[in-house]
């Protein structure tokens, strides 16, 4: 019937307010004029229908505040990531020097995927760019930890070192990768 979320959420809440107004200039008729019972079936079915309504309004605007916060969240989420990855460890050349590197977080964006509030049909598009963002992650950051256990816990030269920093930030790395998933979800995120 409507398309629009708040267009629904408006006219239920119009269609609820106006019922309670007439059930009240209704009850306002027969207080006055005890002595003609007819008014009080439709009195009572205005506030019930009315009631009903608001329970409809109730539940449509709190889960479009539920929604709100968890996509709030998964922006601030996404907003941190980029962040750390324009961190000095992944920009600057650091040559022959080991790094411990910061990791990507997904807390939010997994809590967002529990939650189900994603699971519409319209926002089919954006749960699987969660989902494919948050495997990215974890892709990510487990190249991480191999990388700082090849590089701390086994004897290498410097060279390969170098070969280690240099395929972390090239072109066609798997930071540029993610650089670039992240950027499209983040402009591909509604709000």
């Amino acid at each position: 019937m409507f398309k629009d979320a708040g267009v629904r959420r408006t006219t239920v809440t119009v269609l609820t307010y106006g019922l309670l107004a007439l059930a009240f200039v209704l009850g306002v008729v027969w207080f006055l004029w005890p002595d003609n019972s007819r008014w009080e079936p439709a009195v009572n079915s205005l506030t019930l229908v009315a009631g009903l309504t608001g329970i409809f309004v109730e539940r449509l605007t709190s889960e479009a505040e539920r929604r709100s916060e968890i996509l709030r969240a998964v922006r601030d989420e996404l907003d941190e990531n980029q962040r750390l990855l324009n961190d000095e460890r992944f920009t600057t050349e650091n040559g022959r020097r080991r790094q411990i590197y910061p990791r990507l977080i997904v807390s939010a964006v997994d809590s967002a995927l529990v939650s189900g509030i994603l699971a519409r049909q319209r926002e089919a598009g954006l749960a699987d760019q969660l989902h494919r963002w948050r495997d990215t992650v974890h892709e990510f950051n487990r190249r991480l930890d191999l990388t700082e256990l090849r590089t701390f816990a086994e004897t290498i030269s410097d060279e390969e070192l170098e070969n280690f920093q240099r395929a972390l930030r090239g072109p066609d790395s798997y930071l540029t990768a993610t650089r670039e998933r992240l950027t499209a979800l983040i402009t591909s995120l509604p709000g």
